[in-house]
């Protein structure tokens, strides 16, 4: 005779791994030009750098809607209509963090000239072509951008792991 253990599903969650969940969403003028802001003050172990209006996730929330809630906490703007994914990456633990997963979705562009209003967060604003951009970036940036824009231009979804591009390279196995 055997015996079974019923676990609730409180006690079943309190098993599962922890993850972070991030938003971003690109915003883009008529003209093209991408809307990027810069941090007032650095995160541990990373410069201040110029990065999309994006942050956490509050618990419960979906991606889109972080999305949304923080372009319009830190630039003042409210995107209308929907938002389209554009990247999703698995970010591993690292230097103190749990995984992230991180989303990136992109907004109908807004009149060029469009004001912005920024939060404590951030010290100022541009907005810029895309190859205007990349040398402002860090490093480990490049990568995440190149594929953000890439999945922009050719209206896809990038999958990324540690902000590396996986999609080409993923095998889907079957039976």
């Amino acid at each position: 005779m055997t015996s079974s253990t019923t676990v609730s599903p409180a006690e079943f969650a309190a098993t599962l791994p922890r993850h972070a969940v991030s938003s971003t969403l690109l915003v883009t003028d008529r003209s093209g030009r991408i809307l990027m802001l810069h941090q007032a003050r650095a995160y541990p172990g990373h410069p201040a750098w110029w990065q999309l209006p994006g942050g956490l996730g509050d618990l419960g929330e979906q991606p889109a809607r972080t999305a949304r809630r923080e372009a319009e906490e830190e630039t003042g703007l409210c995107p209308a209509g929907a938002l389209r994914p554009l990247v999703i990456d698995y970010r591993s633990a690292a230097d103190g963090w749990p995984p992230v997963v991180d989303f990136a979705f992109e907004a109908e562009p807004v009149p060029d000239g469009q004001p912005v209003r920024l939060s404590p967060e951030h010290d100022t604003y541009a907005w810029r072509a895309y190859d205007q951009w990349l040398p402002y970036l860090q490093p480990e940036q490049l990568d995440w951008f190149v594929s953000l824009w890439r999945a922009h231009t050719t209206r896809t979804t990038a999958l990324l792991t540690d902000g590396r591009d996986v999609t080409a390279s993923t095998v889907v196995e079957t039976g």
